[in-house]
């Protein structure tokens, strides 16, 4: 796969959520690493660099691709997980078996399944 357009899936979820959308980082599960590709100006400060990494620590352990193809073997490859929370909705998105991205939105940002999460992965994956 090419390098992804985190850049362009980034401009292009800002374009549809305006302030709805909260952050997105990339990820690969295998090292534990991760790219903040946006953050909200107003949640900067809220998501000290220490709370952010072990927010993403722990979903990279918890929800990485492997790990929901282990728990959820019978239903075959993952291909994204939508987590919604009182305060936020997390989507991730597996791009590989171990890179992806997860995107954080306002819980009242309203969103088309499944074409939403085909329409990232499209945009990341477009030349």
């Amino acid at each position: 796969m090419p390098k992804p357009r985190y850049d362009r899936l980034t401009d292009d979820l800002e374009e549809t959520f305006g302030d709805r959308l909260r952050w997105v980082a990339s990820f690969d599960s295998d090292d534990y690493s991760y790219d903040v590709r946006y953050i909200r100006g107003d949640l900067k400060a809220d998501l000290s660099g220490l709370e952010l990494d072990t927010i993403i620590h722990r979903s990279l352990a918890v929800f990485n691709r492997e790990h929901v193809e282990d728990v959820y073997f019978h239903l075959g490859e993952a291909k994204a997980m939508l987590l919604r929370h009182e305060k936020a909705t997390a989507v991730h998105l597996y791009l590989s078996r171990n890179r992806g991205v997860v995107v954080k939105l306002e819980p009242d940002a309203s969103f088309q399944y499944p074409d939403f999460l085909d329409e990232c992965v499209e945009t990341l994956r477009e030349d």
